[in-house]
């Protein structure tokens, strides 16, 4: 089943017994996506979960490749109206599920969808937000160049004064619904997770290591475009911590 995404936005906790919402946001990964949701699935067997897939429009029939296995597993799929944004198709997902735990994993397969029982377990301990991170031990990124691991380096310094996460540009990541309910979040560019950290309410983060697999199929989305989108998120998270700051000395 595919839905339109102009459905409106619903974060609220609910009183069900730990849903678990698993958010896809895609865009022209046909070639990974039944993969995904069958490993997704396998993982999950037993317990009472939904997958979110959100499209942008995707050329390659991403959203109708995703829908053809509806009838296997607890799918839905938001058919967006063009491509507006891995954060903001993340927020949609949100915004479309019925999880108590809710989450996004990457769809093209770097991300081990085996790890989500490991990032539930801890929230299901104490933990209100698990991530899974490169930057704890035994965590590492895959056959990553030296100018990539620079980047990251560099952007992951930037954010530190925000957060005391490791990892807080992990895109990867599960958490109680209870941690957003209620946030006036502004989706730009591929970290959430870092404004999640920054205006989530929230009081224990678990960082579990895992390794960040090579893409196998298809290819990468990051591009300059997503640089100055992480930089004007930067700007707007640092002004909001100072308006909190100010609110907090009156």
């Amino acid at each position: 089943m595919i839905v339109s995404s102009k459905a409106p936005l619903r974060i609220s906790f609910g009183e069900r017994k730990m849903k678990v919402s698993v958010v896809v946001p895609t865009y022209e990964e046909r070639d990974n996506v039944k993969l995904l949701i069958e490993r997704i699935a396998r993982t999950l067997d037993g317990r009472d979960y939904e997958i979110v897939v959100v499209d942008d429009n995707s050329p390659d029939g991403t959203a109708e490749a995703a829908a053809s296995l509806s009838q296997q597993y607890p799918i839905k799929v938001i058919q967006r109206d063009g491509k507006l944004g891995l954060a903001s198709a993340i927020s949609d997902g949100f915004g479309h599920s019925s999880g108590d735990i809710v989450g996004v994993i990457d769809a093209d397969l770097q991300h081990p969808p085996e790890l989500i029982g490991d990032l539930i377990s801890a929230i299901e301990q104490r933990y209100d937000i698990a991530l899974g991170s490169r930057l704890v031990d035994d965590g590492t990124m895959e056959n990553w160049t030296l100018w990539r691991k620079t980047v990251s380096r560099g952007a992951t310094l930037l954010a530190r004064p925000l957060t005391e996460v490791k990892d807080p540009l992990s895109g990867y990541f599960f958490m109680r619904r209870a941690v957003i309910d209620g946030g006036r979040f502004k989706p730009i560019g591929y970290k959430l997770l870092l404004e999640v950290l920054v205006k989530g309410n929230y009081k224990q983060v678990k960082e579990v290591p895992y390794i960040f697999g090579t893409r196998e199929k298809g290819k990468s989305k990051l591009g300059l475009d997503e640089y100055i989108k992480y930089l004007k998120l930067l700007c707007h998270l640092y002004l909001y911590k100072a308006k909190e700051r100010l609110k907090s000395a009156k």
